[in-house]
């Protein structure tokens, strides 16, 4: 459903999903799309919000590009509003809109979204890894000593929203050598990092101080470890990890 409205829309040339992990032709448009269409499909049953996830590349190619490339990103996610996060890399911003008029109308319900530099709000992604992973587990020993909000449901949209919605906090979703990376780069990784980085926040690697969006996307599913957030949280996750 989602490649036939990409297709109707004319706009894009190629699309991938990560329920189809490879490039598709789909036109002859300016544009090509990496897409989650249903992040948060585990925990859809518990009836938790879910999200959509959207990047958006110049040309017809999607492998051998970075998230820095991106023309724009966003997430919609579905809970008891319909809202959507749009990334406008051209002017570094980041706005919000909200469904309203029975589903018939946009309405920009924040004209900026500005993640503060500090928050004391975490969202522990992989928290398996912290088995064998020392820094991690202190990491997150850090959080609950220093009495740190959780804020956490298992859907990346809703977890990294949060930290728009509240302006503050941090995401991280680290790997370990039992308990490997999962998120995507193309289809959850580079479109959020984007999001991220146009509210003012910092998008980085879980085990390098580099952006997201500076890592080359060489396979349609090549997957990271992140940190996501408010600049000082994201330094003491540094100085925690890297330690």
């Amino acid at each position: 459903a989602v490649f036939d409205c990409v297709r109707e829309s004319g706009m894009y040339s190629t699309v991938a999903s990560e329920e189809t992990p490879e490039e598709t032709p789909v036109g002859n448009g300016m544009y090509s799309l990496g897409c989650d269409p249903l992040d948060g499909s585990s925990i859809i049953d518990a009836n938790f919000s879910v999200g959509s996830i959207f990047g958006i590349w110049p040309g017809n190619k999607l492998v051998g590009r970075t998230g820095r490339e991106q023309v724009a990103s966003a997430i919609s996610l579905y809970g008891p509003r319909t809202v959507m996060c749009i990334a406008i890399p051209e002017i570094k911003k980041a706005i919000e809109v909200t469904l309203i008029d029975n589903r018939s109308a946009w309405y920009v319900s924040k004209e900026q979204i500005e993640i503060q530099s500090k928050g004391k709000i975490f969202a522990p992604g992989n928290l398996r890894a912290t088995n064998d992973h020392p820094q991690y587990k202190e990491l997150v020993d850090y959080w609950m000593t220093n009495r740190y909000q959780l804020r956490y449901s298992g859907g990346m949209v809703p977890d990294v929203y949060h930290i728009c919605c509240k302006s503050k906090g941090i995401f991280t979703n680290v790997s370990s050598a039992s308990s490997k990376a999962k998120l995507r780069l193309l289809y959850e990784v580079a479109p959020l990092g984007l999001i991220i980085e146009c509210a003012g926040g910092v998008a980085m690697k879980e085990d390098e101080d580099k952006s997201v969006l500076d890592v080359v996307i060489d396979h349609c599913d090549k997957r990271l470890g992140v940190c996501f957030g408010s600049s000082e949280e994201v330094n003491k996750y540094k100085e925690i990890m890297f330690a």
